[in-house]
């Protein structure tokens, strides 16, 4: 049974692997449809996701505005690690 993330209410939503395999390589996926990688392992992908996650919480309001600005703007929305 899967359980609810931290504000959610009632039964959780379907969830899906943020990390995939594309042409032997490694990669994961943000919320904000930018694919990041190419990792060498999936171990590796799940790090570099980890580190994601912890710089978008950690990140003060002008440097995340920022940030997801630049990510918007990418062409090909896919950023090497």
């Amino acid at each position: 049974m899967k359980a609810n993330r931290s504000g959610e209410i009632g039964q959780p939503p379907p969830r899906s692997s943020r990390i995939f395999n594309m042409q032997n390589h490694w990669y994961f996926s943000t919320r904000e449809g930018s694919d990041v990688g190419p990792f060498g392992s999936r171990e590796e992908a799940s790090y570099g996701l980890q580190d994601f996650v912890q710089f978008i919480q950690l990140a003060n309001q002008s440097t995340l505005k920022n940030f997801l600005t630049s990510l918007a703007a990418t062409d090909r929305h896919q950023i090497s690690a």
